[in-house]
């Protein structure tokens, strides 16, 4: 079926929604926002971001675990 007539067919459906409807919605939002994040994904970037040492930090050790990577494959592919 298509994207429109999907649309067209749920808007011709008679829904009824409360009146109270937003404010349960902003208040569930409101709700989710409050709780305390133990591992908040954003507030991590947002540090890493703010802080060319630690971005320098994670690049080196990217590439110090990279180099050892390489020379494991190589040391078990000669050995």
């Amino acid at each position: 079926m298509d994207k429109r007539k999907i649309y067209e067919s749920w808007k011709e459906k008679d829904v009824k929604i409360s009146d109270s409807f937003a404010d349960k919605v902003m208040n569930k939002v409101f709700e989710y926002e409050r709780r305390p994040r133990f591992f908040d994904v954003q507030r991590i970037i947002e540090i890493i971001s703010a802080h060319s040492i630690i971005k320098n930090s994670l690049i080196v050790m990217g590439a110090v675990a990279g180099s050892i990577r390489v020379m494991y494959m190589l040391l078990i592919a000669f050995s």
